[in-house]
Order: structure tokens, then C-alpha cells, then sequence
């Protein structure tokens, strides 16, 4: 072999190896998250899917007892998602290390109560008059908190894009479950502004209070009872798909006992958001 062929030979290894090393560097981006905080459900799961990332991590809780850590593969997303399920309240440190590159971000992850969603809309009636409350007009969802004040979160959807959209935390108040003449019924009292409007302030605003008599399936009244531990004596039923809507929703009636309203409500997932747990 002449020197001719030995410098084409050393310039092609020098060319595959920054090939190699270029692949290298776009494939394993610095790590990298959306946020660096986030609330966990006591008994439920939040999905983290990081920025940018490998998707080959090693996960740390700094207090295990509260929570959960691991990595879900299957992901379309490259960077991979880790699953978070809570399993007592309190705040701890995750450190995420990617093991391609070497490197760590923290996440601070509160675990809070447990809540229920109950995204409410106007029943549909063969009596054409009846009316959504005015209070409620501009809520979409109900959270109720398995906690000592039975607090609840009113919320909606703000878009933001075309496709897009924020959950909105619109007002609070506190709930009730009860069992009354062998029918459950549900109180809600919350803050309303000078024009009946949600606030979250109390400065300025008043409480209104409004009870609903529930027609409720058995399936969403033993999951009410058992994720907000209401006290009822409830079972599992045996046929849950005579119940349970194709959409995962269990439809509750509810007819407030006052001005005749109706509304429809589905017990439904969303995540809470932040700051207010």
C-alpha cells in the first residue's frame, strides 16, 4: 500500500468517525423537561414526558415512600415518558439521569388528595324551558377533593391555538354527598362575584348553595364513595359495560331541588392544575 492509498484511507476513517460522532450529537440531546414541578394524585398516575432526552433513564425518589418512578416504553415520543403514581401526600425530589449523556435534572413532585372530576352540561329534556344554572353557565368541569373540607375547584377550557386548549380554574367552594329518603343527593356551595360569576377571591364575593338530586349509575356512585370516601355502603357491580359509556364517562342526572334545574355529568380524568392542591 502506497502513501497515496494510506492518506485516503486515514481521510475516510477521520470522515466516518465525525459521521459517527455528528449522529451521535443529534440523536442524544441534553436532557431537558417542560417544567420542573408537578402534582401527583395520592393513588393516581401523571405521565412526565421530557423534553428532550435519549428515553434511557435512571430514575432516584429522594423519599420513595411518597411515590413511584418509572419508565414506560411503547412511547411514540423518542425521549420517552415516565410514569408517576402517588402513594402518600407530601413533596420529594425526582432526579432523572439520561445514560446516554450522563446528565441529571431534578423534579419537584407534590403528591396531593385525591380528587374526582364531574364535567357537567345542560340535560337534555323534552321540556324546552328548563335552563342551565346562571352560576355554572361558564363551567365545564367539577372537582370534588377527598379531603377534610370537602373543597371543590370549578373549572373550564380556555383555547389558546386552533387545537389547543388550558384548563382554567374559575371559582372553589365545597360539596356534599348524601343519602336522603333512599336518594343520593349532592349540595354544592361556592364564591360568586356581583354579577354570578365563579371567583376564587373571597374578597367582595358571596356563597350560593344549590342541592341536586341524583339518578346515578352504580358503577360511578361506588367510585365516588370509594376515591372520595363518602361513607356509603357500596359494591362493585357485575356488569359494568351496561353502564359505562364507550367514552369511559358513567352518566349522573342531576335535578336541583330549588329552580328546576337539570344538568348531565360525567365522571371524568383530568389533570388538576398546579397551585391550587
Amino acid at each position: 500500500m502506497n502513501t497515496r492509498q494510506k492518506s485516503r484511507l486515514l481521510f475516510q476513517f477521520i470522515v466516518i468517525l465525525v459521521l459517527i460522532t455528528s449522529c451521535d450529537k443529534a440523536e442524544h440531546q441534553s436532557l431537558s423537561f417542560y417544567d420542573d414541578y408537578r402534582e401527583v394524585p395520592i393513588h393516581g398516575t401523571v405521565m412526565i414526558g421530557p423534553k428532550t432526552g435519549s428515553g434511557n433513564y435512571t430514575l432516584e425518589v429522594q423519599n420513595p415512600v411518597l411515590l413511584s418512578a418509572e419508565v414506560e416504553n411503547g412511547w411514540s415520543s423518542p425521549s420517552g415518558m415516565i410514569a408517576i403514581r402517588g402513594l402518600l401526600t407530601g413533596k420529594t425530589v425526582l432526579t432523572v439521569t439520561d445514560n446516554a449523556t450522563h446528565e441529571s435534572q431534578k423534579i419537584r413532585i407534590k403528591i396531593t388528595d385525591n380528587y374526582e372530576t364531574l364535567r357537567i352540561s345542560e340535560s337534555i329534556l323534552e321540556d324546552k324551558d328548563a335552563e342551565f344554572p346562571p352560576t355554572l353557565k361558564n363551567i365545564e368541569f367539577i372537582v370534588f377533593v377527598n379531603n377534610k373540607e370537602r373543597g371543590l375547584y370549578l373549572i373550564n377550557r380556555e383555547r389558546i391555538s386552533l387545537t389547543d386548549y388550558v384548563l382554567q380554574v374559575r371559582g372553589k367552594g365545597n360539596y356534599h354527598f348524601m343519602n336522603k329518603d333512599d336518594r343520593y343527593h349532592l349540595v354544592l356551595s361556592y364564591l360568586v362575584d356581583r354579577e354570578e360569576q365563579p371567583v376564587l377571591d373571597e374578597t367582595s364575593a358571596t356563597h350560593v348553595a344549590s342541592s341536586y338530586m341524583l339518578t346515578i349509575p352504580d358503577y360511578a356512585l361506588h367510585r365516588l364513595n370509594q376515591n372520595l370516601n363518602l361513607g356509603f355502603e357500596t359494591s362493585m357491580p357485575e356488569r359494568l359495560d351496561e353502564i359505562v359509556r364507550i367514552d369511559g364517562e358513567t352518566v349522573i342526572q342531576m335535578e336541583e331541588a330549588g329552580n328546576g334545574y337539570n344538568l348531565q355529568g360525567g365522571l371524568t380524568l383530568i389533570e388538576m392544575p398546579v397551585g391550587f392542591m
